[in-house]
């Protein structure tokens, strides 16, 4: 049960940045807190249970566990991070696209 909780947190931590880019790098500003809360909030009951943060964070750890081993090493959170820098990368450049027509 304790490598569970330690893991679960480990995925949490690392997971905050990644669910502020799929926001389009929003964050907590004018709607990305407000649909980060909505996509984590799964029954639409206006609250996260226990139970919806787990389950978000267990997505997030098989996303980041490449081979499926139930770990994560570190080979495979670079690779992680990796993608998603290119996904930041490519949102912000649509991003900066529209804002320039």
């Amino acid at each position: 049960m304790k490598k569970l909780t330690i893991l679960t947190a480990l995925a949490v931590m690392v997971s905050v940045p990644y669910a502020l880019a799929e926001d389009g790098g929003r964050g907590h500003g004018k709607h990305g807190g407000k649909k980060m809360f909505e996509r984590h909030d799964t029954n639409g009951d206006g609250v996260i249970s226990k139970s919806e943060f787990i389950a978000s964070a267990e997505e997030r750890f098989k996303k980041m566990d490449a081979d499926g081993n139930g770990e994560i090493s570190k080979d495979e959170i670079k690779a992680h991070h990796a993608k998603m820098k290119n996904k930041w990368k490519a949102m912000k450049e649509k991003r900066d696209s529209k804002s320039a027509e």
